[in-house]
């Protein structure tokens, strides 16, 4: 038998590891140019990381944004509001405060990126939009944290933003239970975290990306992170479970607009749908990555139902529309179910005329 000289059998491996560098690197350029399928987006909540320096604890809201506080991306003023330091205010500056979740707060992006921060520089120096959005709120405590800004901001407006996904859920939970609660929850442990060098070679691997996601997928019945978006998307999966969560919205709705009332402010609302109400090429594998039947899909359903819950005197703009118009721009991050600067970009782009409007109504 004649033996094979190490030279031929490095020569072997040599063209195995090309081959096997080849391939891979051929899947990770066809899962880069290939459209998302959908359900990416419960990769943020095992691989992102919590900003808990942006935070500080509250008796009333739970939580709000730490005075004076940065990170590498996001600076907050003296008021916990996202942005450089404000001033005292001009003769004929109008001021509006921008409220909502994560959404508006816009962690994702960098200062300077926010739809907030873009409309300020699109609505002129007399103009100033202000970003109080704040990671995880829902509408009461949104309208509380707009009661304690209003006049140390001297406000002359406040916008609403409602992240249609899942405010709804949060209001109905809020409604349970408000403000902090006076005995600590019991805490659920998620899976182990995954490591700093796994994270990281996500970042920049979609083939890991990938694999990473089927194994949340595959393991959602454990993790109660990723459970939490099957909650999301089940107003909007199952005509059952839209009814019960209306009634609680309609009433921190209503308490948002008596609030706005007490504190002189002309106060608007914006909607904001989740990824898969605009591209909707991502619901069926979205809603069979969760167990639901995608043929009783129903996504104009909660802000239709948000859009009769508001107070009639209360102005309204849905994004959608605007949002899918403008699809092919990528508005929503990929691995990360909040918008990309694209999409902060569109949405401020249609917020401009509604904030114009809005402010010829003030004195």
């Amino acid at each position: 038998m004649t033996k094979k000289s190490p030279f031929f059998t490095k020569k072997r491996g040599l063209l195995f590891l090309t081959s096997l560098l080849v391939s891979l690197a051929l899947a990770e350029g066809v899962l880069r140019i290939m459209p998302p399928l959908g359900p990416e987006m419960v990769l943020v909540a095992t691989t992102g990381e919590f900003e808990g320096s942006l935070f500080t604890n509250d008796p009333a809201l739970r939580v709000v944004p730490a005075r004076n506080a940065k990170t590498k991306n996001v600076s907050l003023n003296r008021l916990g509001i996202r942005g450089p330091s404000i001033t005292a205010k001009t003769s004929g500056e109008k001021r509006v405060l921008a409220l909502g979740d994560s959404f508006t707060m816009g962690l994702q992006v960098k200062d300077g990126h926010t739809f907030s921060d873009i409309l300020t520089e699109q609505l002129g120096p007399e103009v100033m939009v202000m970003n109080a959005g704040v990671a995880g709120y829902g509408t009461e405590q949104a309208t509380g944290w707009m009661s304690q800004l209003a006049e140390a901001s001297e406000a002359d407006a406040a916008i609403l933003v409602m992240y249609t996904g899942n405010d709804l859920r949060d209001n109905a939970e809020w409604a349970k239970a408000p403000g902090m609660p006076e005995v600590a929850p019991p805490v659920t442990v998620p899976p182990p975290p995954r490591s700093k060098l796994v994270k990281t070679i996500a970042q920049y691997s979609r083939i890991v990306s990938y694999t990473l996601m089927s194994i949340d997928l595959n393991n959602r019945t454990n993790d109660f992170r990723i459970e939490e978006f099957r909650e999301e998307i089940l107003p909007f999966a199952d005509p059952m479970e839209l009814p019960p969560l209306i009634p609680p919205t309609r009433t921190a709705l209503q308490r948002f607009d008596a609030a706005c009332t007490q504190l002189k402010l002309i106060c608007g609302v914006a909607l904001v749908p989740p990824a898969y109400a605009v591209h909707t090429e991502r619901v069926r594998r979205t809603w069979e990555a969760f167990g639901l039947d995608p043929d009783l899909e129903n996504l104009a359903g909660p802000s239709k139902s948000i859009r009769r819950a508001i107070p009639k005197n209360l102005p309204v703009i849905d994004l959608t529309s605007a949002l899918q118009e403008r699809e092919d721009e990528g508005p929503y991050l990929v691995f990360d179910p909040h918008f990309s600067r694209a999409g902060h970009q569109i949405a401020a782009d249609a917020l401009a005329p509604f904030v114009t409007t809005l402010l010829t109504d003030t004195p």
